[in-house]
């Protein structure tokens, strides 16, 4: 019995599954119902919302859902929040955030690997505001890797930037996609979302990708893209990643023994002298 749940662990561990969603929820306060739903009948592991919109209001437990501890940095007319279910072992680093920007950074660990998240709003502020923004976001993740050497990076949020290299379907480049695609290739991060994120509510504009998923360990993601929540006027991206255990047995040298080959008859006599 013992041993069969030992073969159902090792099991379990190597189909391990990591779901980390993300979106631009705009408005935390009015689409709350839509977000608790979202809690109870996906359950991702983490949950990342930028542009909350909400003052940091002195009694938070109506944003509060059973089974997931909420941690923010809300303002006005920005700020981010993560909704982590109770199983998932985290850590705020709290260190590495600025009080100027809409920052949110953890660090996971998942049993199997740490990973460390940063949560990034950034308004449509002008090209110093930006310039800062990807200084405090490069410095933010040296310091985290110095800190944590063997832990994933992920960034992921709405950067409100167009790059044609890799932000679909933009045939354009601003000084806020220059400064992000500079700063992923500092920090040897691959961008994943490959779809318009952003539903357009006015007949003039179109569908555009500003919701992005960056990471320094792209192969083991699979990235979709579903319906919004509530009002909200950005899609949800779904990210699921697997970790796989090291294989515990042990290694050395194996014996074999031909039996075939033995001279039994040769044995029988010598045991019987």
């Amino acid at each position: 019995m013992k041993g069969n749940k030992k073969s159902f662990a090792k099991q379990r561990l190597h189909s391990l599954s990591h779901k980390v969603h993300l979106t631009n929820i705009r408005g935390l306060h009015s689409n709350i119902v839509a977000v608790h739903h979202h809690l109870e009948t996906e359950k991702p592991a983490l949950l990342f919302l930028s542009e909350t919109q909400i003052r940091c209001p002195s009694d938070v437990s109506y944003l509060l859902y059973p089974g997931f501890t909420l941690e923010h940095n809300f303002k006005p007319r920005a700020g981010v929040c993560m909704y982590a279910r109770d199983d998932i072992c985290y850590r705020r680093l709290r260190n590495l955030e600025d009080s100027r920007f809409s920052t949110l950074w953890a660090l996971v660990d998942t049993g199997l690997d740490k990973i460390i998240y940063a949560c990034v709003y950034r308004s449509h502020s002008g090209d110093q505001e930006t310039t800062g923004l990807t200084q405090h976001l490069s410095e933010a993740a040296e310091a985290a890797q110095q800190r944590y050497p063997s832990a994933q990076l992920v960034l992921l949020g709405d950067f409100n930037a167009h790059h044609q290299e890799w932000l679909f379907p933009f045939q354009c480049t601003d000084h806020a996609g220059r400064e992000m695609r500079k700063l992923a290739l500092t920090l040897n991060l691959t961008q994943l979302v490959q779809g318009a994120t952003r539903v357009p509510d006015v007949d003039s504009h179109t569908p555009n990708c500003l919701d992005l998923l960056l990471t320094t360990d792209p192969d083991r993601y699979s990235v979709s893209i579903s319906a919004p929540l509530g009002s909200s006027d950005h899609c949800l991206v779904k990210s699921v990643s697997v970790y796989s255990p090291p294989d515990p047995s042990p290694r050395g040298t194996r014996r074999m023994w031909r039996y075939r080959s033995a001279d039994w008859d040769g044995m029988r006599s010598f045991f019987a002298c």
